[in-house]
């Protein structure tokens, strides 16, 4: 079985089935008007000298009357140029763990040899994602130190590719790659390789650092060594994990990233906000290194929705899309089964929708935590108060409880009544905000407050201290 898998400007890259060990292939197929034989053979004297898992094994060269063609490992994933287009931009963290392990890559080539590989075509394209694991594929361009600066034709990806790429008198070395990377993690945060293009995302100044340092036109401005970039970017994740702390002196992500917390969400009616608040708390936890995923146990089709609305988006084998940098799983059906969740992320948000039953039923399982989101308005009294029944029946097997948080929408009044509904209940007034994934510093204000509330009662003792205050400065709590 063949079929195409790629096209680049050298040739076409085709996915091939071997017969006889039942493994796919990719054969890159090359028009000998386009390259000689010496050209062709460089990209696997490179690729041979390489033993890593992140880069593709040459496997054999082969040739006919009209093509070159080179077979070697078939790496699969989506490239990140695809993931970027088809489901939305990343969140900083995100861009910043995936551009830690492209450093890796780069740094591996440049130090795996007697002389440093350079890769000169460093780009979205060529990075593939798979299992949340960064590939690096085309080595069409790539050579080492003394043969990149020979004389001859430069190549490059507009966008990506250093000045020094479109000069033939200045020497490319290391630095080079240095400057795609760059160009790589603007590209993720950003959707474009343009550089006049407008800011889509508020990142940290560490972060736009780290993209300008490297995208410098001037080699000696930038960092010396890949070692420097993968520092400088170790440093924006620790300053992300750390820059939220609670009061106490505890970093955020140690009440946040207790292994695999499972919450349910639930809402006392259809359109409370369940829904919105699972992407704006999945959106503020993996903004601070938190894996996290929303996963829709409704019919809503809320998910699929927000995939057509933002103009389709391919799903991993487990079912799991990813839209503006976040992990979103739809509903399948009871019937279908994608595995577990809980080893790959530390936050599993559930939405059960209006479904109290089955929130409860959860609850009863192996879920540690609830928030329930209430309009709470004169009319939906009786839905309210037939959804705190629903939960205050929820009976776990007696070596633990589950935390309940309430958060409402919509009018203000009637605090007395809702206290009366959910007593001794963590409950929090939630700010309007139309974009679930792009937080400004009041909504994250809410959202932190709400998911510190959520995560210290599953740490303490729910009996001896159900309803432990909040920061009576925080005008989202009702007191």
């Amino acid at each position: 079985m063949i079929r195409k898998a790629g096209s680049g400007r050298a040739g076409t890259v085709w996915k091939a089935r071997h017969l006889g060990l039942d493994e796919y292939r990719a054969v890159k197929c090359v028009p000998k008007y386009k390259v000689d034989h010496a050209a062709f053979c460089r990209e696997a004297l490179v690729l041979k000298e390489l033993k890593h898992p992140g880069i593709p094994m040459v496997y054999d060269l082969e040739e006919d009357a009209d093509h070159f063609y080179l077979i070697e490992e078939y790496l699969e994933g989506h490239s990140l140029y695809a993931l970027i287009k088809d489901q939305g931009t990343f969140q900083e963290t995100s861009a910043v763990r995936y551009g830690l392990q492209i450093c890796s890559l780069v740094e591996y080539l440049h130090h795996s040899c007697h002389e440093p590989i350079l890769h000169l075509d460093l780009q979205p394209n060529n990075l593939i994602i798979w299992n949340d694991t960064v590939r690096l594929i085309d080595f069409n361009h790539a050579a080492d130190r003394i043969c990149a600066n020979a004389p001859g034709k430069r190549y490059g990806t507009e966008g990506c590719a250093a000045p020094e790429q479109y000069t033939s008198d200045q020497p490319l070395d290391e630095r080079t790659d240095l400057y795609a990377i760059g160009a790589v993690l603007r590209f993720m945060v950003q959707g474009t390789l343009k550089p006049d293009a407008g800011r889509k995302l508020e990142l940290s100044d560490a972060f736009e650092a780290v993209i300008g340092k490297c995208m410098e036109r001037d080699m000696d401005q930038r960092y010396r060594s890949v070692k420097e970039v993968k520092e400088a970017l170790e440093r924006v994740l620790a300053a992300k994990r750390s820059a939220d702390r609670w009061s106490g002196g505890k970093v955020a992500t140690e009440h946040m990233a207790i292994s695999s917390q499972k919450i349910v969400l639930v809402g006392n009616r259809s359109g409370a906000g369940a829904t919105h608040l699972g992407f704006g708390l999945c959106a503020y936890l993996n903004g601070r290194g938190v894996r996290t995923i929303y996963v829709e146990c409704n019919h809503s089709r809320a998910v699929r929705n927000l995939a057509e609305a933002l103009g389709g988006a391919r799903a991993d084998e487990n079912g799991i899309l990813k839209l503006k940098g976040i992990a979103l799983r739809p509903w399948y059906g009871s019937a279908a089964d994608l595995g577990e969740l809980k080893e790959e992320f530390e936050v599993v948000l559930e939405d059960f929708g209006t479904d109290w039953k089955g929130a409860a039923q959860e609850l009863e399982g192996d879920s540690q935590g609830c928030v329930g989101v209430v309009c709470h308005n004169l009319w939906e009294r009786e839905q309210t108060e037939r959804m705190a029944e629903v939960f205050s029946e929820v009976k776990t097997d007696g070596k633990r409880q589950f935390s309940l948080v309430i958060v409402r929408r919509g009018p203000g009044k009637g605090k007395r009544e809702r206290k009366r509904i959910f007593p001794e209940t963590a409950m929090f007034a939630s700010p309007a905000y139309e974009d679930p994934f792009c937080l400004d510093r009041e909504t994250e204000g809410f959202l932190k407050a709400v998911w510190k509330k959520v995560s210290e009662q599953m740490e303490g003792d729910l009996d001896a201290a159900p309803n432990r205050t909040v920061s009576p400065r925080r005008r989202w709590l009702w007191r």
